[in-house]
């Protein structure tokens, strides 16, 4: 316990901090990279339908898709119904700015608050997006013209609604916020290393 908390109060290695910048750097274009695919596909639909979400917006085959949703039922989807688009890139652009603090000031704890910030966001709009799929799937019409049982498609994975397969996947700008994810452990491990391999410790 001494020693996790000697850790915590430690300055970063430079080489900690050169990574802490490379995750800064690695979070920097994911506020305009698209962040979450969904790929409709059924036999009338053989190069399917795709939705890409980005931090601000959904875009991509969204007046096709709302024509289905209109036969089952289901509520059309709106890009400004969605509170979470006004403050994702504010949230990542603040995950910038504590890395490059925590690389310029050089405190394990500030990195490690800055890192924990980081994680928690990420789980909160992954239950966030699985809500809305749910929300979507769950409160079907009873009056539309095709009659479904409610579902809840996967955030991640191949759910079957009717002839469709719908495959949710992250893109691009989820893949790099999970590089930057990763590289956090990585810091933790050489500075605790470096803690246990300290003469004074």
């Amino acid at each position: 316990m001494d020693k996790l908390s000697t850790l915590f109060q430690s300055q970063l290695s430079s080489t900690s901090r050169v990574l802490v910048v490379i995750a800064s750097l690695v979070l920097l274009p994911c506020i305009f990279l698209p962040t979450w695919n969904i790929m409709l596909r059924a036999p009338q639909y053989p190069n399917g339908l795709e939705l890409t979400i980005y931090p601000t917006t959904v875009s991509g085959d969204l007046q096709e898709v709302n024509l289905l949703n209109h036969y089952i039922g289901m509520h059309e989807i709106e890009p400004g119904e969605f509170p979470e688009f006004r403050f994702i890139p504010f949230f990542i652009l603040r995950f910038l700015g504590l890395s490059l603090l925590a690389a310029m000031v050089g405190r394990m704890a500030l990195g490690a608050l800055g890192y924990l910030d980081f994680v928690l966001f990420g789980v909160v709009m992954l239950n966030t997006l699985q809500h809305w799929l749910a929300e979507f799937g769950q409160n079907l019409d009873p009056t539309a013209p095709l009659r479904l049982p409610p579902f809840s498609a996967k955030f991640l994975g191949v759910t079957q609604v009717g002839q469709f397969s719908v495959t949710s996947a992250p893109a691009i700008g989820a893949i790099l916020m999970g590089i930057a994810a990763a590289l956090g452990p990585v810091v933790f491990f050489l500075e605790w290393r470096r803690l246990r391999r300290s003469p004074s410790t």
